[in-house]
């Protein structure tokens, strides 16, 4: 008796299924795993790059370099700075006036250096950037103290008590360099108590 090919592919099926499921649970447990078994996470190279500087504060980062870069996919037309923070602490406050000439983007980083959060000048409210980053303690105490008049903020809630915020300042050719780099200085980082119920 001779197989078919539909016969033949009835044939394959069941195995073909079976290294489709084995090779997604692979995929699947080795990127959950990789930030346990990754020796510098994004977060180990922020506080590396900062050293002994103060917390809460944005620290210049150095230019990218091919081989040098603080973090992984630098790009060399962004400036970039960032805010370590710990919110044992109290919240940090990010704050700057966007001009809508400049592109700005501000990414939001856990402990373990995941991105929780993005958002860019475009989201500027009347000509300014406000945004208040604490747990969820800290974001339940500052909403049931706040009047009836919606924030005025993004108000965000961080996944881990420690993390970072990456700022990226655009220089949309070489020699706008040192105009990014002005830019990234006019941004605010800056801790504040939460208010007391």
């Amino acid at each position: 008796m001779r197989l078919t090919l539909p016969d033949r592919i009835f044939d394959y099926l069941p195995w073909a299924a079976a290294m489709l499921l084995v090779a997604g649970v692979v995929h699947i447990v080795s990127v959950l795993l990789m930030p346990a078994v990754a020796p510098r996470t994004a977060y180990a190279r922020v506080l590396d790059a900062v050293g002994k500087a103060p917390s809460e504060t944005l620290i210049a980062l150095p230019p990218a370099a091919p081989g040098g870069e603080t973090l992984p996919f630098e790009d060399p037309a962004f400036a970039e700075g960032v805010c370590v923070y710990d919110l044992s602490k109290g919240l940090l406050h990010v704050s700057t006036a966007a001009d809508g000439e400049d592109f700005l983007a501000f990414s939001f980083h856990s402990g373990g250096g995941r991105l929780y959060h993005a958002i860019t000048d475009r989201a500027a409210i009347k000509g300014k950037i406000d945004i208040v980053i604490g747990d969820e303690k800290q974001m339940d105490a500052l909403q049931s103290a706040a009047d009836e008049a919606p924030p005025q903020e993004v108000r965000l809630t961080s996944p881990t008590k420690r993390g970072f915020v990456l700022i990226r300042s655009l220089a949309k050719r070489p020699a706008d360099q040192a105009r990014a780099r002005e830019r990234l200085k006019a941004v605010s980082c800056a801790r504040f108590d939460p208010p007391k119920d």
